[in-house]
């Protein structure tokens, strides 16, 4: 383990440090109290063994600034001391002291309290293991649930929009086709207008001004364009909903060679209508990919959390960079970037854990980069982040064309 030592009395420092490098510790050594704080900011020690008497900052100021850090896991706290008595040991105690040496100390005894720490610090280790992998199963539990939801959702949509839409694409092609022949058979009668007018004057008279009040001309022009116009229209709300539902697809148990420049060109139509709400510009950087197999519907919810991600932190105005590459062979890379607000160093080192979130309560409940962290993982990739504050942020995906499973 890696140790910091607080002791003001050199033999004595120089004594411990012996020993713990002897039993196989790294050990780092400070000669008072406000080294040995400093040196704890910087770095981190799962032990720090401490002597009570030290000048500006003692070993009781030492623990209670420790104990009221904000740092991750466990820290076992040994102080050396000769008080002896119950009123002291009760005070150490208090002030966050997991345990004391007596003063001038023995080798053995040092030994088996260190020892004695590190079985209490494994078990501490173990259970934020085993923690973290418990919130990692809820938050992919919840998440699936969602997407169960969804998958159905989209199922029924895709069902109840596309009976209807058929039937007015049907009608429309049909009512196409007859109005091109009713145009044909209009023409015919206006060729004999002139032949018509020494029988019925009145009549094509009152023809000619129909004609010239609806721009006869205009629609005859512009008929067919409307009509395709029209059509495609229609073609692409039924490929909305096509891409709703192979997005949400959850029957892909087994893992398909893919292309991501078109699983990305798919999410990015997901996110299409937020992308116009906020006026935002998408700069599409994609190399040509050789194909990556993996389970399409889970990157699918990947790229779309990050696509989301990087859109709610855009102002308006402003450019998402996506590229893709091929930095080997055997891996493939995307990367999703902002000019956003940037994410903060606090924030960092918890970007990627279940239930973490900065929005405001209703708006997220932190699972998108924890669940995609775990996709991702199972793919044998990576999924890396850097950020400046104030300047965007940049996730980089890494996977490689075999997952671990067909390897």
């Amino acid at each position: 383990m890696r140790i910091l030592i607080a002791e003001d009395a050199l033999i004595s420092r120089r004594l411990l440090q012996h020993h713990l490098q002897t039993w196989g510790h790294e050990v780092v050594a400070a000669g008072d109290g406000a080294e040995a704080w400093q040196l704890f900011v910087e770095n981190e020690f799962p032990v720090v063994i401490s002597d009570w008497m030290m000048p500006e900052i003692d070993g009781l100021e030492l623990v209670r600034r420790i104990r009221a850090s904000e740092r991750p896991g466990y820290v076992y706290i040994i102080l050396l001391t000769a008080r002896a008595q119950t009123e002291d040991l009760v005070e150490g105690m208090e002030a966050g002291a997991d345990d004391f040496v007596t003063k001038p100390f023995e080798r053995d005894e040092l030994r088996v309290r260190l020892r004695a720490g590190e079985r209490i610090i494994q078990l501490e280790q173990t259970l934020a293991r085993q923690n973290q992998e418990l919130r990692e199963t809820q938050a992919a539990l919840i998440q699936s649930e969602k997407l169960a939801s969804l998958g159905q959702l989209a199922a029924g949509m895709a069902h109840e929009i596309n009976n209807p839409l058929a039937y007015v694409m049907n009608n429309l092609a049909v009512l196409r086709r007859d109005m091109q022949a009713a145009m044909e058979v209009l023409n015919t009668y206006r060729k004999g207008c002139e032949n018509l007018a020494n029988l019925a004057q009145d009549l094509v008279a009152e023809a000619a001004r129909l004609e010239e009040a609806i721009d006869l001309p205009y629609i005859q022009k512009n008929l067919g364009r409307d009509f395709e116009a029209a059509l495609q229209g229609l073609q692409r709300v039924r490929d909305i909903v096509s891409n709703l539902r192979d997005f949400a697809r959850l029957d892909e148990a087994d893992f398909k060679a893919v292309d991501l420049n078109v699983a990305l060109a798919s999410t990015l139509e997901m996110a299409r209508y937020e992308i116009r709400q906020k006026d935002i510009q998408v700069d599409t950087q994609f190399q040509t990919l050789p194909l990556v197999h993996c389970h399409p519907s889970k990157l699918n919810q990947v790229f779309l959390n990050l696509l989301m991600n990087a859109v709610q932190a855009s102002p308006s105005g402003s450019v998402i960079t996506l590229r893709t590459q091929a930095p080997s062979e055997e891996m493939v890379e995307v990367e999703v970037e902002d000019q956003g607000h940037g994410i903060s160093a606090e924030h960092m080192s918890h970007l990627f854990e279940p239930f973490f979130t900065t929005k405001p309560v209703g708006q997220g409940m932190g699972l998108g980069l924890s669940v995609s962290y775990g996709i991702i993982r199972d793919h044998g990739g990576t999924l890396e982040v850097d950020s400046t504050p104030g300047q965007g942020a940049r996730f980089r995906v890494r996977i490689p064309r075999q997952p671990p499973q067909e390897a």
